[in-house]
């Protein structure tokens, strides 16, 4: 292998960083049929070290390797997979495992933490299970749930809502994600959907009757945000240090509302949107997603101060929309098909920036997919159709 100089940094297509006075340029010899060129920058302290690599390969941690089968780099740099990388995605649930795991069905929903990714099975009886952030076999936090949906853990405890078989049925809850005794935090709810937290608080929807509420994580004492609008009018929500907001599927609108409980909610965007679903919010914007049945769907934004406004399309022409997440930088969605009877393993999961300039698949033929989340590294979604919980590299 033969040293080459600095200034044909450039020919082999890599960055070298600024502020290292012992650079060393290494190449495979001018053969570019499967080698690759390596570039180490440093201070002659720590050393960095970037790979331009051949065939298709990606450069994770000065090593080329195949994102799609790598399990260590499973769709992406520094995504583990302990189970089985296809394609790019890992599927968390083993293979291996011992039957009885809860079954992963339409009306689930999941949350992750640092240690374990979060599912409930959305039916009467149903439960709620985790498994490692890696994958491996799940396991039972807990059963005879009644139609448990949302929820969020804080890495201690996870918050769960049971939306009930009939009106006033539904709870919201908390227990340790390890398992234990269930503390009810509301009870008397109508249909709780979404669940997300704070520092303090949690936060959920009655999509029952389109209120919104908020309690003391530790010391319940449920506070009525915003009063009952009617069945469908408060769906998925999300909080920032000063307000709720959430989307109204009935009235077609997205609302804030003060976490403080001093003023009533205000609708930022027109009304008359179509069924606005899921929502995710960043310093300045909120996303949400508008279906329109049989027709498709579309991804929206609306400024977070903005009071009766026209939101922007940023992406028309999908086939439905299930699950939405932001970092203000990018914004990760699902895509299930919207053809009924639906059609098995057409869906997908796409990462687009917040300003639309380019939208890209991250998984495709997918078994409806759905309730999307996202880490440093990673994002997650369920496979409502085919019973899997899987990820990639966001």
């Amino acid at each position: 292998m033969r040293t080459y100089s600095i200034a044909y940094t450039a020919l082999f297509g890599v960055v070298v960083a600024c502020g290292g006075a012992d650079t060393t340029l290494t190449g495979d010899g001018g053969n570019d049929s499967g080698g690759s060129d390596v570039v180490t920058t440093g201070d002659g302290g720590s050393d960095v070290v970037t790979v331009s690599c051949d065939g298709g390969q990606t450069s994770c941690g000065g090593q080329c390797v195949d994102t799609s089968t790598d399990m260590n780099n499973c769709g992406g740099c520094g995504v583990v997979c302990n189970t089985a990388c296809t394609a790019g995605v890992c599927q968390l649930i083993s293979t291996t495992c011992d039957a009885g795991v809860g079954n992963v069905a339409d009306n689930a929903c999941l949350t992750i933490d640092a240690t374990n990714v979060y599912w409930a099975s959305g039916l009467a009886n149903g439960s709620v299970w985790k498994v490692p952030i890696g994958g491996g076999c799940p396991s039972l936090v807990i059963g005879q749930q009644n139609l448990p949906h949302g929820m969020a853990s804080d890495g201690t405890n996870l918050y769960f809502a049971n939306q009930g078989t009939a009106q006033l049925l539904g709870s919201v809850n908390k227990i340790p994600i390890g398992g234990g005794n269930v503390t009810p935090i509301a009870t008397n709810q109508a249909g709780p959907s979404d669940v997300v937290l704070d520092a303090n608080n949690v936060y959920w929807t009655n999509n029952g009757d389109g209120s919104v509420w908020k309690s003391d994580k530790n010391t319940p004492n449920p506070i009525k945000l915003a009063n009952a609008a009617g069945a469908g009018h408060a769906v998925h929500l999300r909080v920032d240090a000063t307000n709720v907001y959430y989307t109204d599927g009935t009235g077609g609108a997205v609302y804030r509302v003060p976490i403080n409980a001093s003023s009533a909610p205000v609708a930022m965007t027109t009304t008359g949107i179509p069924n606005p679903r899921y929502i995710a919010i960043d310093s300045q914007n909120a996303y949400f997603g508008s279906t329109t049945s049989g027709v498709g769907a579309a991804i929206l934004s609306i400024g977070l101060t903005a009071t009766g406004g026209s939101p922007n399309q940023l992406l028309p022409n999908l086939k439905s929309i299930a699950g939405i997440e932001t970092d203000g930088k990018d914004i990760w969605y699902a895509e299930p098909t919207n053809v009924l009877p639906f059609q098995a393993n057409t869906g997908e999961v796409h990462r687009m920036t917040t300003t639309a300039q380019s939208d890209t698949p991250l998984a495709t033929k997918q078994n409806q997919p759905g309730c999307v989340s996202v880490d440093a590294t990673s994002v997650y979604w369920i496979n409502a159709g085919g019973g899997m919980i899987s990820k990639t590299g966001k």
